[in-house]
Parts: structure tokens; C-alpha cells; sequence
């Protein structure tokens, strides 16, 4: 049976002013969307996908399984998984970054981001962990600080996380009195929102941190979410083709896997993503990134 402790986030360190880092994204034209998907579609995917460390657990980075990137893609630490059924993650800080170095050395390209080790602030998660709001904030700082002092060659992303919006703020403010510069910084995550995308709130809270100069991106983010406030964002990803399929028992006519629906059908996945972005092809809203086109 798995035992996990409760989180216990680095110690704190003394460590300079973390800013803007030499592999600094180049500037973007609209919103860049990240397909949701295993690491064995990056072998030859035309369009960016978002890997999660739920599925890279499962290789022996550089065996022959092992998977091998020729898209654009980033890495997300599986925090909404993981601490929603465990209360902590599955990885220790450093097993983490130590995973997201492999990947770089072996993975035949490197991550565009790979998101710190976060921790969302739903009623049901701090209930689940036994931590407040607060807490979870500072176990969120010092992940994102402890990857950049001890893994500084990756591209760490930073994640705001809260309930309400002067809670993400106060979250700005602590890192910024850790040395952050999150101005600087190509993307900052924004974590907390996938399961309000539909409320004002929601798009209240990106709003505020948009306008403070931020480079957004949101996690896991759907149709709804996107159509009414992607402009706020620099990137967004999401798997939810998966689960829809799932729940919807959704198979395509053309599809001729065994499976019952297309849960795991990289022709629906990509079917519910050209779907996604013909939706979102007005002005401010979610766009093809340049990648995209070819």
C-alpha cells in the first residue's frame, strides 16, 4: 500500500534574485494551446503537447521505451492528480527536477516550461492535505525556489495559486519578497481555476494578474473557459478531450481501435482540438501558435 506523508515543502535558503532567465521564451502571437497527451505521441505530433508527469513515471528515460520529442512541449508536475488523491505528490522536489533533467538530456529536445511542484487551494484539496490557503502557497514558493537554485538549466514556471483574487495577489507578493521577478519571467502559471473556468470569479482573477504584466498560462483549461477570457492568457492546456470521451462514450465512425470510446485516440484528440480552435478564431481569443501552421 503507498504511504504519503504530508507535504513538506525545501527548506528555506539563502538564494539571490531570481528574474528573467536566459532561455527566455521569444515573444508569442496569441494564445498558445498545448494538446493534453501521452509521451509517445511527441515522437511525430504536428501540434504542441502538454506531458504530464503522471505518464512519464512509466519510462525508463533513455530505454527503449523511452519517448522522444520532435514537437514543441512542456511539462506539467501533476499536482491536481496527485494532491487531490494523495495529499502530497508522488515525487520528492529533487526526484522531480531530476526527472525534468533527463528528459532534457535524453528527450531529443527540451521542455518549452515545466511547471513547480504546486498546490491547488480548492476547499476539497486544503481539506485533503489538512493545510491552509497560505500554506499552500508557501510550499508553493519554495518549489518553484528550491528547482531554480538546485535545477537551474530547466525552465521552471512559477504557479499563483488562491481562491480569491486578493489571495492570488498576496501570492505575488510573496514571491516577489523571495526574490521574484514574475514580470520577467516568460509564463507564470495560474492554478485554482479549472473547475470555476465558467465563473466571473475566474475571470476576475486572471484579469487582475494580466494586467499586471504577467504571461499567463492555465491549467487545463475547456471551450467555455477559453472562449470568454483566453485573451488573458500567453498559453493554455488541457486533456480534457480524454475525459469527455470517456464520460460521453465517444467513438468516431472513422476510428478503428478496439476500445469502446476514443479516451486514449490521438484522431479524436486531435478532431476535439481543431474543434476548440475553430471556436476561439475571433479576435482576443485562442489562436494557432506559429508551430501550428505546419
Amino acid at each position: 500500500m503507498l504511504t504519503v506523508s504530508a507535504p513538506s515543502a525545501p527548506a528555506a535558503l539563502s538564494r539571490p534574485t531570481v528574474t528573467g532567465r536566459p532561455n527566455r521564451a521569444p515573444a508569442r502571437r496569441g494564445t498558445v494551446f498545448y494538446l493534453g497527451g501521452p509521451p509517445r505521441w511527441a515522437r511525430d505530433s504536428h501540434v504542441p503537447l502538454m506531458l504530464s508527469a503522471n505518464a512519464l513515471m512509466d519510462y525508463r528515460l533513455g530505454g527503449p521505451r523511452s519517448p522522444v520529442a520532435r514537437c514543441r512541449f512542456a511539462l506539467d508536475s501533476a499536482g491536481f492528480s496527485q494532491v487531490g488523491k494523495y495529499g502530497d505528490y508522488l515525487l520528492s522536489t529533487d526526484e522531480w527536477g531530476g526527472m525534468v533533467y533527463r528528459l532534457m538530456d535524453r528527450f531529443g529536445a527540451p521542455p518549452e516550461f515545466a511547471s513547480c511542484q504546486d498546490f491547488m487551494c480548492e476547499p476539497q484539496i486544503t481539506a485533503r492535505t489538512g493545510f491552509t490557503v497560505a500554506q499552500h502557497q508557501e510550499f508553493t514558493v519554495d518549489s518553484y525556489l528550491y528547482l531554480v537554485e538546485q535545477f537551474p538549466a530547466a525552465p521552471w514556471m512559477p504557479v499563483l495559486q488562491g481562491q480569491r483574487v486578493e489571495e492570488y495577489l498576496e501570492h505575488c507578493a510573496m514571491y516577489e519578497a523571495a526574490g521574484v521577478d514574475l514580470g520577467s519571467l516568460p509564463l507564470v502559471g495560474v492554478g485554482s481555476v479549472c473547475r470555476r473556468q465558467g465563473t466571473r470569479e475566474a475571470g476576475h482573477i486572471l484579469a487582475e494578474l494580466a494586467a499586471r504584466g504577467l504571461a499567463l498560462h492555465g491549467f487545463g483549461l475547456k471551450l467555455q473557459g477559453l472562449r470568454t477570457y483566453g485573451h488573458h492568457l500567453a498559453s493554455a492546456d488541457s486533456y480534457a478531450w480524454s475525459s469527455g470521451a470517456r464520460k460521453r462514450q465517444v467513438r468516431l465512425t472513422e476510428c478503428d481501435h478496439r476500445a469502446a470510446d476514443c479516451r486514449n485516440c490521438r484522431r479524436y484528440a486531435l478532431h476535439w482540438r481543431e474543434r476548440v480552435l475553430a471556436a476561439l478564431a475571433a479576435p482576443k481569443q485562442l489562436v494557432l501558435g506559429v508551430h501550428d501552421l505546419h
